[in-house]
């Protein structure tokens, strides 16, 4: 009723699938709006096309299983499946998957069993395949309801499916009500919606006519008009007003019952005066199923009710008839007509019996074999404090799920912990249970949660310097700095530090070497110098030295001593080297990272790449998100210098895939930033904005020092789009001056981008100034990239200002700069000046051949931006271009997505047609045509299409000789 356009857009949506598309939508609204029954009737349309229909419904009281979602959907299909023919691999998925899906089995004889904190990863990776595979059959329509709701490890899978999408013809419909989602979901689902994948439903309350057709079965009008009042036409509450009325229920006075969070009173009162209309024997099963779960097993809720079979059956009937309850397709097993229903009915229920019957179940489910992890909840909501059997149980289904669902993990150990006494009889069993969860935390990148756990752990330990308390006060300094608390991080490392006996000993050297680091984000130096060194005198562990080397390369990098840099870099290298897999992972991968920062600093891009290559394969065999995100972040920036695109793409979607199984925001936003970089130097501008956008509201809420580094991206992005103004508001505080993150790496390169921000804005003086600022910063730091963007600065002032011939030699004097610190796309930038520059002195030879040289370079990088800024200028000057590239898949120099569009353009769509198509706005579309026909060199549709037909037509074979093809002159240099 209502839902006209909705099931327009779902067909659609349907149709799409069945052309091979992939799509998303996310149906939101509030509880009883009708989400719940637009996905049945899709699910029923989805079944008429003979597509695979898959649907699972998040719970309320269960958000601690692992992926019981997915399972819930997966489950009874993958049951009645001939697993073989969908050719999984058993080591790679089939092993995973038959630990979240009980009807696959136990593994085959001698089929290995993945463990450890690499888990978590192959079972995202077995279900997703085990989703892909099934699409691959036929077109899938998945299902999930209530995902408000939904368990932290089914959070991460969607997480997962938004990012990386399936590869084959598929329609996720997911229905939440957004303010309560996980924020880790809203953030995958916003990244899905700007790539066009996800589309947005929202459900509104019926109007008056629909109300009225919807009561047609209640007489009087007047009647009708209250319930439709009270119900402010949410389709649930007017169907349960409705009930009342049959029961001549009233709006109760206040009886101490708590109405379910956001539903009138009204409505509660009508499903409690509903239950309580049955007999005695269906209103006790009816609690018992509330109990038990949703949907829950017949068998299951008579134990919980603790009613006797023959009973219980008949009680089920009237249940059944009632319409409180629903059969689902699996056989025994039911549900609540509505969440809403089941909460009422639980709350209605004594604390008492609810007690009693979480017993019930628990024990029901320990004799039937059930793993500790679905008996944890109610073995936690009937245990007495020091139950030592419960503890057991609770500890048990931690370490159950350790690895493949950490979240949860945390959550039973912390459960197990609000058992046990807190004296010293059981302070080592607390503390136990402190270091599991704060593991499991760690594993699951819940940074804040994690440092509450480490801190618990600290105030529980004894204060003798033992090596799992170090270990601990390490990893809260480092969960410290990333939510920008370093004064924090630095005060704990200090104290464990003056407790030591041995202050020249190892464990000295480990607290001394993450002090170096605390320093660095304040941009003291000499202070960061100073740790590093006394961590070096007594450092005797391998990497521990290589991460005081690197912390003090970066301090003198901070003093602009650039041969102590080499140095310390050059010996921390060769040292990291040396080390085994084992004596890297067994410290902390994350020290990687900060060697890669060094050696990026430094100019060392190709060493920076290798180590931090190493890094993270360690970081991901350990299971450790947070160190993984930060060491591909620190990559990014070298790829992107060294001009290594492809793997930069990758990389970026990597981060922000392992970003979004996290909670922390630093990470998010440094991951968003290397997305707004690549889709930058691959032209895709507006969708660099959105990422660099997003990764600076990220930064802003992370406080880091350290999340500064969005800013800088974002201000490019502004820049290269056209919003100069926004571009300096970004780095420039509100008097006007710099305000720029704490590291001289991004010195040179902000004082440039704000130079040729005041240019476009017509202030010669600002951007005079700006470049002297950038020239002086290259000249402290001696290295060859500042002087390229101080030179590049100059070359543009001059420019602009008339003097071409200077212009000329400060952009080839950037070039060459560029050129020797092996960073060609920013060599290749200075040669587009310079072509720009010679052709303002009438050299048009010279000109077009550094344009030429240019426009290659950047080609071969897939750096479309600046690609196209040369192939421009190339035709200015009467040039054509050669619009290959060496891959295949993007002919005529245009990106992926404009290649998406040409396609459309050639097969005759119009822009509205295209938009729709692609799931892209109008605007976008229209800015996509406009930069494909200035790349193509025409001014029509029909030209457009032409080129782009005549590109890809296989040559045709002839009788006679081919004519020679026409062949560029060769270049002069001017």
């Amino acid at each position: 009723m209502g839902r006209d356009a909705e099931l327009r857009a779902i067909d659609d949506l349907l149709g799409r699938a069945g052309s091979g598309a992939s799509t998303v939508v996310v149906i939101w609204g509030e509880p009883g709006i009708g989400k719940t029954s637009l996905i049945h009737e899709a699910l029923a349309r989805s079944a008429e096309r003979h597509f695979t229909t898959l649907s699972g419904r998040a719970a309320e009281f269960e958000q601690d299983l692992p992926f019981a979602v997915f399972t819930e959907a997966l489950e009874r299909h993958v049951s009645s499946l001939d697993i073989d023919r969908l050719a999984l691999d058993e080591h790679r998925h089939l092993a995973s998957l038959r630990s979240v899906l009980p009807s696959l089995g136990a593994p085959g004889l001698g089929a290995p069993v993945e463990s450890g904190p690499h888990e978590r990863h192959h079972v995202l990776r077995a279900l997703h395949a085990l989703l892909e595979a099934l699409a691959a059959e036929r077109p899938i329509v998945l299902a999930l309801d209530d995902l408000h709701w939904a368990d932290p490890a089914s959070i991460d899978l969607l997480c997962r499916l938004l990012h990386r999408g399936i590869a084959h013809p598929s329609l996720l419909l997911l229905a939440l009500r957004p303010g309560q989602a996980e924020a880790r979901l809203r953030t995958a689902l916003w990244e899905a919606e700007r790539h066009g994948l996800v589309s947005w439903r929202e459900l509104h309350p019926l109007s008056s006519a629909e109300s009225e057709k919807l009561l047609g079965g209640i007489g009087d009008g007047d009647l009708r008009k209250l319930i439709y009042r009270e119900s402010g036409g949410n389709p649930l509450y007017l169907e349960q007003l409705a009930v009342a009325s049959a029961f001549q229920a009233s709006a109760p006075d206040d009886d101490g019952e708590a109405p379910a969070k956001g539903v009138p009173a009204p409505v509660s009162a009508a499903i409690r005066a509903e239950a309580e209309a049955l007999s005695a024997p269906a209103r006790t099963l009816l609690e018992g199923a509330a109990v038990a779960g949703d949907p829950f097993e017949h068998a299951l809720a008579t134990e919980a009710a603790g009613m006797s079979g023959g009973d219980a059956l008949g009680a089920l009937d009237e249940l059944v008839d009632s319409g409180l309850i629903r059969a689902t397709d699996a056989p025994r097993r039911f549900r609540f007509r509505h969440p809403i229903v089941r909460r009422a009915v639980y709350q209605a229920a004594g604390a008492g019996w609810r007690l009693g019957s979480h017993r019930r179940v628990a024990a029901a489910l320990e004799t039937r074999g059930s793993p500790a992890s679905a008996r944890a909840s109610h073995v936690e909501r009937s245990a007495e404090f020091g139950d030592r059997a419960a503890v057991a149980v609770l500890t048990e289904a931690g370490d159950e799920t350790m690895h493949h669902a950490p979240v949860s993990a945390a959550r039973w150990f912390e459960a197990a912990s609000r058992l046990i006494p807190a004296d010293e009889e059981n302070l080592e069993h607390r503390l136990r249970l402190a270091g599991q969860r704060a593991t499991a935390l760690g594993i699951a990148g819940r940074i804040d949660e994690g440092l509450e756990a480490l801190s618990e752990f600290l105030a529980l330990s004894p204060t003798d310097p033992t090596e799992l308390r170090l270990r601990a006060a390490v990893f809260a300094a480092i969960f410290n700095e990333l939510l920008g608390s370093q004064d924090t991080g630095r005060r704990i490392l200090l104290e464990e530090l003056t407790r030591l006996p041995d202050q020249d000993g190892r464990d000295a050297a480990d607290l001394k070497r993450e002090l170096a680091f605390t320093y660095f984000f304040d941009a003291d130096w000499a202070a960061m110098a100073g740790s590093a060194r006394q961590a070096l005198a007594c450092a005797t562990e391998g990497m521990v030295r290589v991460g005081a080397l690197a912390a003090l390369a970066l301090a003198e990098f901070g003093r602009h001593d650039l041969d102590e840099v080499r140095n310390s870099v050059s010996a921390a290298a060769t040292l990291f080297d040396a080390l085994s897999d084992e004596e890297v992972a067994g410290h902390h991968a994350g020290i990687a990272g900060w060697l890669g920062w060094a050696e990026v600093c430094s100019e060392r891009y190709d060493d920076a790449i290798r180590h931090l290559e190493r890094g993270i394969a360690i970081s991901r065999r350990g299971g450790e998100p947070p160190p993984a995100v930060g060491l591909l972040f620190v990559k990014s920036q070298a790829l992107a210098l060294t001009g290594r695109l492809d793997e930069l793409s990758a990389d970026a979607q990597s981060a922000t895939e392992a970003s979004l199984l996290t909670t922390s925001n630093l990470l998010l936003s440094w991951a968003l930033t290397a997305r707004c970089q690549a889709s930058l130097l691959a032209g895709e501008l507006h969708e660099a904005v959105g990422f660099g956008e997003r990764g600076a509201a990220a930064a802003a809420a992370a406080i880091s020092p350290l999340s500064g580094i969005a800013r800088v991206q974002l201000a490019e992005a502004l820049l290269e789009v056209g919003e100069p103004a926004r571009c300096r508001e970004e780095l420039t505080g509100a008097d006007g001056h710099p305000d720029l993150p704490p590291f001289p790496l991004y010195e040179a390169r902000c004082f440039e981008l704000l130079a040729r921000a005041e240019l476009a804005l017509g202030d010669r003086e600002a951007a005079d100034w700006f470049t002297k600022r950038a020239e002086s910063t290259a000249g402290r730091t001696a290295l060859m990239l500042p002087r390229a963007y101080a030179s590049r600065a100059r070359a543009a002032l001059l420019l602009h200002c008339g003097d071409a011939q200077a212009a000329v030699a400060a952009a080839l004097d950037s070039s060459d700069a560029a050129s020797a610190a092996n960073a060609p796309i920013e060599a290749a930038r200075g040669r587009i000046i310079a072509g720009k520059a010679l052709a303002a002195a009438g050299l048009r030879p010279a000109a077009i051949h550094e344009l030429e040289s240019a426009y290659e370079q950047l080609i071969g990088c897939h750096a479309f931006l600046y690609s196209d800024e040369a192939g421009s200028q190339l035709r200015k000057l009467g040039r054509a271009v050669v619009r290959g590239t060496d891959d295949d898949s993007l002919p005529l120099g245009l990106t992926p997505r404009e290649l998406d569009v040409i396609k459309l353009v050639s097969a005759g769509r119009m822009n509205r047609e295209i938009a729709d198509e692609l799931v892209l706005s109008v605007r976008t579309v229209d800015r996509h045509v406009s930069r494909i026909f200035q790349k193509l060199n025409v001014k029509t549709r029909i030209a457009a299409a032409s080129v782009f037909e005549r590109d890809r037509r296989p040559p045709v074979s002839r009788a006679e000789p081919d004519r020679p093809q026409p062949r560029l002159p060769e270049a002069r240099h001017g």
